[in-house]
């Protein structure tokens, strides 16, 4: 069990990391790559600043190509 809010985070991010490389969906491999950035920008951003938007982490996540 995580001790503080940091390793929560972070563990969160893994887990995410893992369900997307297993996902066969490219809408649910997105999803999951979106909410690891969210969790690690959770244990690892500055707080003070106001962090990336939603639209504005998508934009950066490239679309898998189903096909390959």
């Amino acid at each position: 069990m995580p001790h503080n809010d940091q390793e929560y985070y972070y563990a969160r991010a893994e887990a995410e990391l893992k369900m997307a490389e297993t996902a066969r969906d490219p809408a649910a491999v997105r999803a999951h790559y979106i909410l690891a950035g969210h969790y690690l920008d959770r244990a690892y951003g500055d707080h003070g600043e106001q962090g990336a938007t939603a639209d504005q982490i998508r934009a950066r996540i490239p679309i898998p190509n189903p096909q390959q």
